[in-house]
């Protein structure tokens, strides 16, 4: 078996320099619903048909990737097949059995692998109302702890320039109820001592720095071998971000020895009344004194996710997010000042998308005049507060994301006539007979049948649905905990890792 690899600002591959129709498969790692509009301009740019009904000669096309896995429908329009779920103890021995017999029987013979030809679906109006077809099921891998995983490449045109980055664990403990990351990563799961270290030893060979990424990477709970791996190999880590239920010792002293100048917290709503509501679990002060911590480490900017948008957000709420802003201000200006420097707040806000297989699988979005003008509410705010800077992806391309998230295999069709034909997505969109507004603003009903549900995903229908219930009574729930079995997904074959200090929140 050969492998290469296929840039989109390339029409040959990196090694061998072959045309995309070369191959024997072409395989997609989709990480956002817009690349179902990428996937397609590819093909069209490659010369291979991008709609799987009308290829004959091309390549197979399999999707993969965690953009796609939790709702393939709108992608079976495109690929020829679908992987669903993790990579570790399954992928190769997939390719394997392509290898052997270079056919779509061969691939669909896992199941965790949808052949898109085997699907169809009924309708009443926006509404499916039967799958034909057999479910798969999301593949989780127990074999995540004892697996390299890791950078294969380094570059300077990467999103994280030349940044060697290891994957230190998988899901979120907290669940909180937006997140698509955490429910399609349960059961948490951590990278042994081991592994970490012949990973730090590799990064070790090309620069002094590595990059930590994972859902909840402040979770770790042998923070303390971590520590010790890095000084160890003489290199440095950044965190990707950082819990305010994190207080490990040793979690500060990477920070500090690593002259990270930017941290990043995540309390996505300002008013602690719908931050529980959201279920994120953690009290303003909390992320006060993390912060301040965080600065007497010697980080100088603070960054700061948001959402708006959020299910019984009012205009205070909103307005509470500058307000929180200010009181981050006023905790940096003395290090600031002490240190001489032009620190800043950022604030990184940007609309909930509703995505399948989380509690918010049900609700109805904000319009988008809505949300531009709580956006713009935002901007008039934060401008008068020195030090403070808003940015937000377009609520435009948000609105595309949100759309693609809850969608049917009929959404796939008018994004790839979107793009070969160069017909306004709007207008596809209408012609096929949907509604481009109420695609994502309409709250779903509790026992509609969702085009995802040719997925099983191991999360209990019903537990999201209280999940989704108890948002707007403005209640929490526990955080995952060992022998915990609410949601469904934890087993005898797969179970959680406790975070060291994660029990009991």
């Amino acid at each position: 078996m050969a492998c290469d690899l296929l840039f989109s600002d390339s029409d040959v591959s990196l090694f061998l320099g072959l045309n995309p129709s070369d191959f024997d498969l072409l395989a997609f790692s989709v990480t956002y619903e817009n690349h179902l509009f990428e996937v397609a301009r590819l093909l069209k740019k490659w010369g291979i048909e991008p709609l799987r009904e009308r290829r004959s000669k091309a390549p197979l096309l399999l999707g993969g990737g965690i953009g796609l896995y939790y709702n393939p429908a709108p992608f079976l329009p495109v690929f020829d097949a679908i992987y669903l779920g993790e990579a570790e103890g399954r992928l190769q021995k997939v390719m394997e059995a392509f290898r052997d017999s270079p056919t779509l029987d061969s691939l669909g013979a896992f199941d965790n692998v949808v052949v898109s030809g085997e699907y169809s679906f009924k309708y009443d109006g926006q509404v499916v109302v039967e799958i034909q077809g057999p479910k798969r099921s999301i593949y989780r891998s127990a074999e995540f702890a004892s697996t390299e995983c890791h950078s294969c490449f380094l570059s300077g045109d990467a999103a994280f320039k030349d940044m060697f980055l290891i994957e230190l664990n998988r899901g979120c403990i907290e669940k909180c109820r937006f997140c698509v990351a955490t429910y399609m990563g349960l059961p948490y799961r951590e990278k042994s001592v081991e592994v970490l270290e012949r990973e730090i030893a590799t990064a070790a060979k090309y620069g002094d720095r590595v990059g930590l990424i994972g859902a909840g990477v402040s979770d770790y709970s042998k923070m303390e071998e971590l520590y010790k791996l890095l000084k160890k190999y003489g290199v440095k880590a950044s965190f990707s971000s950082i819990k305010a239920s994190s207080s490990s010792p040793y979690l500060y002293e990477i920070i500090r020895e690593s002259g990270q100048k930017t941290v990043t917290l995540a309390p996505e709503a300002a008013s602690e009344e719908l931050r529980f509501a959201i279920n994120k679990k953690v009290p303003n002060e909390r992320f006060f004194e993390q912060a301040s911590r965080l600065l007497e480490m010697g980080a100088e900017n603070v960054k700061l996710y948001f959402l708006v948008g959020l299910p019984t957000e009012t205009e205070e709420d909103v307005k509470a997010i500058v307000e929180m802003a200010k009181e981050f201000r006023e905790l940096a200006l003395p290090y600031w000042r002490e240190r001489g420097v032009k620190g800043e707040i950022h604030l990184s806000v940007n609309p909930v998308i509703a995505k399948p297989f989380t509690p918010f699988q049900w609700y109805g979005l904000n319009p988008k005049s809505v949300v531009e003008r709580k956006l713009k509410l935002l901007a008039k705010l934060s401008r008068k507060v020195p030090g403070v800077r808003l940015t937000h992806e377009k609520v435009k391309d948000a609105v595309l994301q949100a759309i693609v998230s809850r969608a049917d295999a009929r959404v796939g069709e008018a994004a790839v006539r979107s793009v070969v034909e160069g017909v306004n997505f709007r207008r596809a969109l209408k012609e096929a007979g949907l509604p481009f507004e109420e695609l994502y603003t309409r709250e779903r009903e509790r026992d509609e049948l969702f085009p995802w549900e040719l997925v099983e995903s191991g999360i209990r229908r019903d537990y999201l649905w209280r999940e989704y219930r108890l948002t707007y009574e403005r209640r929490s729930s526990p955080a995952c905990f060992p022998g915990c079995r609410a949601c469904g997904l934890c087993s005898d074959e797969l179970q959680m890792v406790a975070p060291a200090e994660a029990v009991g929140r």
